[in-house]
């Protein structure tokens, strides 16, 4: 059955509005009430079904006064939501940055510090490797710890004062994902033009960042794959709710 002018007005609608599920779920209700008893009353009055409803639509306005309310309300709360995904991608990336210290310590007691502290492709004369190679532990580990009591901050935040989701579904795991990606690659760079100029000495300093950006960017493609399957699917029924014909 094709669309009506009525469900076509309805489908703008939900396009064009930019709430919370709840709100846009109210505010589709109420427009399709007013809609459909117009829409009944102007067939009573003699118009066919396909007339009444243009009709009901043309005295019910244009949708763009109804959206603008949406808009604006939405707009401080979209700029929080960006912020918040920042804070949680870059608690996300000092943790990476945390556990890649943890296998330079590894690296550093099974293969010993020159691994990872050896005169690197980048860097001139300076520190000594054993100094590199604590540095590498050392200072990682600081960042992921801090990194850590970020994201819990964000996981309470996130779990006492819930707001309703206004980023598209899977755009921040998608923005993590990007970014553990171009991560992972530039290391895989720096490493292979190690190995190529000093041997094995000092590969372990980017091969520790490798092995856990590599993971993390797949782990962030799941987890937006399965949040667009999800709303592609229409489990979320904040935005993919449709009004049932009357």
């Amino acid at each position: 059955m094709s669309p009506t002018p009525i469900e076509d007005y309805l489908d703008e609608l939900l396009r064009r509005t930019r709430a919370d599920a709840r709100t846009t779920r109210r505010l589709l209700d109420e427009a399709a009430d007013h809609l459909y008893a117009a829409a009944d009353a102007l067939c009573e009055e003699g118009l066919s079904r396909a007339e009444a409803e243009a009709q009901a639509v043309r005295q019910f306005g244009p949708v763009t006064p109804i959206v603008a309310p949406t808009l604006r309300r939405s707009l401080p709360g979209l700029a929080f939501e960006t912020l918040r995904a920042a804070v949680f991608l870059g608690s996300c990336g000092l943790i990476a940055v945390g556990i890649s210290g943890l296998l330079a310590l590894v690296m550093n007691v099974v293969s010993g510090p020159s691994f990872v502290g050896g005169a690197t492709a980048l860097a001139g004369h300076g520190p000594s490797v054993r100094e590199v190679a604590d540095d590498a532990v050392v200072l990682r580990v600081l960042a992921g710890l801090v990194g850590l009591m970020v994201l819990l901050g964000c996981l309470a935040w996130r779990r006492y004062r819930p707001r309703p989701a206004l980023l598209p579904a899977g755009l921040v795991d998608g923005l993590g994902a990007a970014a553990f990606a171009a991560g992972t690659a530039g290391l895989v760079i720096v490493c292979s033009d190690q190995a190529a100029q000093t041997g094995t000495p000092g590969v372990g300093f980017a091969l520790s960042g490798v092995l856990v950006a590599l993971p993390a960017a797949v782990y962030f493609c799941v987890r937006s794959a399965r949040a667009l399957l999800t709303s592609g699917s229409g489990c979320d029924t904040g935005d993919t709710r449709s009004v049932p014909s009357r």
